[in-house]
C-alpha cells in the first residue's frame, strides 16, 4: 500500500505557509518540502518526489494537471472566497524542509514559468482549498488516500473501526444482509453484480462529493465486517444528515451499535461541523427505538414515506 512521505507546497502565500508549519506535527518519514517561488525547471524539481508518495498544494493549475497525470495527489489553492489568490510571499533561496531529519534543494532553475495561478488543469485536483488555516497531516492524508482508492478510516473505538466500503467488501455486505430479521425493516441489496457497480458508484462519486456516507463497522480482533454505520443526506429530512446504523444478529445487544454509533455522532460533531442530526425508523422497529433514544434522540413526528408508517428522531449538538 503506498504511504505518504512528501508534503509540497508551491508557490503558496507567505501566510499560508506559516499554517501549514504549525498545523504539520514532525514525524521522522514526512517531510515538508517549500519549493523556491523563482525555480524555473519545474520538471526537475519535481521529478524529486515520488508520486504514489506525495501530496501536493499548488497555485499552478499547469503542475496540478501534470502531477495528477504521473499519479500524485494534488490539491488546487485558490485563495480566500476562490476569487484572487493573494501574491506568493518570497521564499528562501535554500528549499525548507520542516518536517524529518533531510534538507531538499529543489534549486536547479533554467525556465520561465508563468507567474500567478495557474487556472487551467485546477480541475484535476483531488479538492480545491481556500485556505491552510487548519490544515493539517490528516487532512493531507485523506486527500492522498482519496487519490489513491485508499478507504478512509473515519472512527475507532474500543472494538471496533468504522471505514469506507470498498468493494473486497461485498461479500461481507451479503453475509451482513443475509443475517435473520436483517431486512424486516431495512432494504435489502440489489443482485451481486448489480449490488457491485451500486456500490463503486458509492465509493466513486458519494465519497468524493460529501466527504461522508454510509460506512462499514469492522470488529478489530477478527477484522470481520460486521455492521453498517453512517450519514446520509434524506429528502424525507428536508435534506438535513440522518444517521443510519446496523449491526450483525450475532453481535447485538453487546453494546457494539451503541459504541460504534457515538462515534459517529462525535465525528459529525468535531470534524463534519453538523448541528442536528436525524434518525428515520420504520414503526414497530422497538431495538432501533430503543437504541436512537439511548443514544440522546428525541421522538419529533410520524411520517409516511414509500408506504411505509417512519418515526423521525432528531438530537442536536447543543441539546437543544
Amino acid at each position: 500500500m503506498p504511504k505518504l512521505r512528501f508534503i509540497i507546497a508551491d508557490r503558496l502565500p507567505e501566510r499560508e505557509l506559516d499554517y501549514l508549519k504549525q498545523n504539520i506535527r514532525p514525524e521522522p518519514d514526512l517531510k515538508l518540502v517549500v519549493t523556491g517561488k523563482n525555480n524555473a525547471n519545474r520538471r526537475a524539481e519535481f521529478s524529486l518526489f515520488p508520486p504514489e508518495e506525495s501530496v501536493l498544494i499548488s497555485t499552478d493549475g499547469h503542475i496540478i494537471s501534470n502531477m495528477d497525470q504521473l499519479g500524485m495527489a494534488t490539491l488546487g489553492y485558490i485563495g480566500p472566497g476562490g476569487a484572487e489568490n493573494e501574491s506568493t510571499g518570497e521564499v528562501p533561496d535554500d528549499v525548507i524542509t520542516e518536517i524529518g531529519s533531510q534538507n531538499v534543494n529543489c534549486n536547479d532553475s533554467t525556465d520561465e514559468v508563468t507567474e500567478g495561478i495557474e487556472e487551467q488543469g485546477m480541475q484535476a485536483a483531488v479538492m480545491l482549498i481556500e485556505g491552510l488555516e487548519e490544515v493539517d497531516e490528516t487532512f493531507l492524508l485523506r486527500a492522498y488516500e482519496r487519490k489513491h482508492g485508499i478507504p478512509w478510516t473515519i472512527v475507532t473505538t474500543e472494538r471496533c473501526i468504522v471505514r469506507e466500503i470498498t468493494l473486497d467488501d461485498l461479500d461481507g455486505l451479503f453475509a451482513l444482509y443475509a443475517g435473520e430479521g436483517m431486512t424486516e425493516y431495512l432494504d435489502p441489496l440489489y443482485e451481486y453484480e448489480k449490488e457491485k457497480e451500486y456500490q463503486r458508484s458509492y465509493i466513486n462519486y458519494m465519497y468524493r462529493l460529501y466527504g461522508y456516507g454510509m460506512w462499514v463497522v469492522i470488529e478489530k480482533a477478527t477484522g470481520k465486517l460486521i455492521g453498517r454505520v453512517g450519514i446520509e443526506n434524506r429528502e424525507a429530512c428536508d435534506g438535513e444528515p440522518e444517521l443510519g446504523y446496523m449491526i450483525d444478529v450475532s453481535y447485538q445487544r453487546k453494546g457494539y451499535a451503541t459504541e460504534v454509533c457515538l462515534a459517529v455522532i462525535g465525528y459529525a460533531w468535531n470534524f463534519l461541523e453538523f448541528d442536528k442530526l436525524n434518525c428515520l425508523i420504520q414503526k414497530g422497529n422497538k431495538a432501533s427505538e430503543c437504541l436512537a433514544e439511548k443514544l440522546g434522540f428525541m421522538f419529533r413526528e410520524e411520517m409516511d414515506l414509500d408506504g411505509k408508517c417512519m418515526k423521525r428522531y432528531t438530537i442536536s449538538k447543543s441539546g437543544a
